[in-house]
């Protein structure tokens, strides 16, 4: 064994340290303006204290990487609330989805009601949309 064999592992492991230091603080920065939306920094930091329930001191200074090491508990309640904020918009979609689907059998419906001869083309078009949860998925994606 080398007398600095073991130097070399050490730098090693204070190099991947560093740079998973790094990525949580990274993380955590873009996660505060997730959370806050659109708007300048201060409505952001606002926004995203609120959906944390963190104080607005801890999320500027997460937004700003202003922590040397982020502390676990910190980080968690930041994913947690990353996560409940990605199932809200999970949810929105969907029932958007619901109601784009709902409006379009509306509009057959009336398409039909006018003139069914002159208005086949989209009646068929607009009649196409299913309620089965596959075959929209599909659809949200463009076809």
């Amino acid at each position: 064994m080398r007398p600095n064999q073991r130097r070399d592992r050490e730098i090693s492991r204070r190099e991947t340290e560093k740079m998973r230091v790094e990525l949580i603080a990274e993380e955590m920065s873009l996660a505060v303006r997730l959370l806050g939306g659109t708007g300048p920094a201060l409505v952001q930091n606002n926004k995203a204290a609120r959906t944390t329930r963190l104080p607005v001191t801890v999320i500027e200074r997460l937004r700003w990487r202003k922590f040397k090491r982020i502390p676990a508990d910190i980080a968690d309640t930041v994913r947690e609330a990353v996560e409940r904020h990605n199932e809200e918009g999970l949810a929105r979609a969907k029932h958007e989805a619901f109601i784009a689907r709902k409006q379009a059998t509306l509009a057959a419906a009336r398409l039909r009601e006018i003139d069914p001869d002159f208005y086949g083309p989209e009646i068929d078009r607009l009649g196409n949309v299913s309620d089965g949860a596959w075959s929209t998925s599909h659809r949200m994606g463009g076809e």
